[in-house]
């Protein structure tokens, strides 16, 4: 765990930060950006290969961070690939809320993906958590997980006009330290959804 989170920061923030402040002056801002994510596509996606997470949750995360890279290398400018992490906000609010609106909540095949990593069919997972007395919970879990990027979505917009492209570092550990802070509320409130499923089966 302590290792995947290691991995994690060094691929997702700190080799992004390395590559911007080391070679921006000979890459450009532009090409400073977009190298310093390459890497963290190529982790992303090994890892997937590697853990075989042919799951709704590694598919749905290798999705987000290849269609961020495709919208980058798309872009015709440094600013306009620090917007693309503000656009990938909105896609997945938008996403989020339609499977709440199909009633299909993403949250749900999240939890069914991490109970089948446990050992738990994804049959009995699924129809535990499909009940009426825990359908509920998935529903609010991924209106949660909406919230979660209003606020990122929100304050790197914030950041982008008032620094501009001179304020990647402050954006990147920003979003990075928000990302983490709300990943931990997410392992809090997985841990209180669980408690409440396992106390209503009793």
């Amino acid at each position: 765990m302590i290792k995947r989170i290691i991995l994690d920061v060094f691929f997702y923030l700190g080799v992004p930060l390395l590559v911007w402040n080391l070679f921006k002056e000979d890459l450009g801002e532009y090409h400073a950006i977009l190298f310093g994510m390459l890497p963290a596509v190529i982790y992303t996606v090994v890892s997937f290969i590697l853990k075989k997470e042919w799951n709704v949750t590694g598919v749905f995360f290798l999705s987000i961070i290849s269609l961020n890279f495709l919208f980058n290398v798309l872009s015709e400018n440094a600013e306009q690939e620090l917007w693309n992490g503000v656009y990938m906000c909105g896609i997945s609010i938008a996403f989020y809320v339609i499977t709440i609106l199909a009633k299909k909540p993403i949250g749900i095949y999240f939890f069914i993906d991490y109970a089948h990593a446990k050992g738990v069919p994804r049959e009995d997972s699924s129809k535990l958590y499909r009940s009426s007395d825990n359908y509920h919970h998935f529903v609010k879990f991924t209106w949660f997980l909406v919230l979660r990027e209003v606020v990122v979505g929100v304050v790197k917009s914030i950041l982008i006009l008032e620094k501009g492209v001179d304020g990647f570092n402050t954006i990147q550990i920003t979003s990075s330290v928000l990302g983490y802070v709300f990943t931990g509320l997410t392992i809090v409130y997985v841990i209180y959804i669980l408690k409440n499923i396992k106390k209503n089966d009793e």
